[in-house]
């Protein structure tokens, strides 16, 4: 009878502790099961290479629309937590920037940075030419 009731103490004990984990984590737990809301993303860029910053876009991954950049901000309309990444602007269609993707949120900056690969200076060094 007292091996009865200790197992008993103990599966109360575990539903206990995990009713408390549970309730802890709500928010969270209730937020994956929601669908993401529409939001427009505010995109500051900080440009870290020598190429002019209206020749950046943002680009939404999923339906590769995109938006330009006016004074290093940028305006896209997406779900919030959709990809996103920087790209050079189809106005220039011989170069390419290979920038990281970012999850969407209301605000964000993404950095230019171009000093990465030397092939992508000497492209980046003849697009600064071409503008000057």
């Amino acid at each position: 009878m007292i091996k009865k009731f200790g197992q008993a103490i103990f599966i109360v004990l575990i539903i206990c502790v995990m009713g408390a984990i549970l309730l802890s984590n709500w928010p969270n737990i209730k937020k994956s099961f929601r669908k993401p809301e529409a939001i427009v993303s505010k995109v500051t860029l900080q440009n870290e290479c020598t190429v002019i910053s209206d020749a950046f876009i943002v680009v939404h991954i999923k339906s590769k629309r995109f938006a330009h950049f006016s004074n290093n901000l940028a305006r896209i309309k997406l779900h919030e937590g959709d990809l996103i990444r920087l790209a050079i602007s189809p106005k220039y269609p011989n170069f390419v920037y290979s920038g990281e993707s970012y999850k969407a949120k209301e605000e964000l900056t993404i950095t230019a940075n171009c000093e990465v690969d030397p092939r992508m200076k000497s492209i980046f060094n003849s697009m600064r030419d071409q503008f000057n």
